[in-house]
């Protein structure tokens, strides 16, 4: 996972975050967006190997399970 680069004024958000994130169901197509943190939408990206909703700071400030609709998780659209 990318860290987050620091500047004189505290935390910067990494140029390759995304600013908007739509979540996918993989069987039926459905889509809700992520959960917000930290003002920005989390992102899935790997925590410990496996694949978790993640805030832009890292997952030491905010993670979360992936949703799951028809029992499989669901994807960044």
């Amino acid at each position: 996972m990318m860290k987050p680069t620091k500047s004189m004024g505290g935390m910067k958000v990494p140029a390759d975050w995304p600013k908007a994130v739509t979540l996918k169901c993989q069987k039926c197509g459905a889509t809700q967006e992520a959960p917000m943190h930290c003002g920005l939408p989390m992102a899935i990206k790997k925590v410990d190997g496996k694949d978790m909703l993640t805030c832009w700071m890292g997952p030491g400030c905010g993670k979360a399970e992936v949703p799951k609709h028809h029992d499989m998780p669901m994807t960044m659209a």
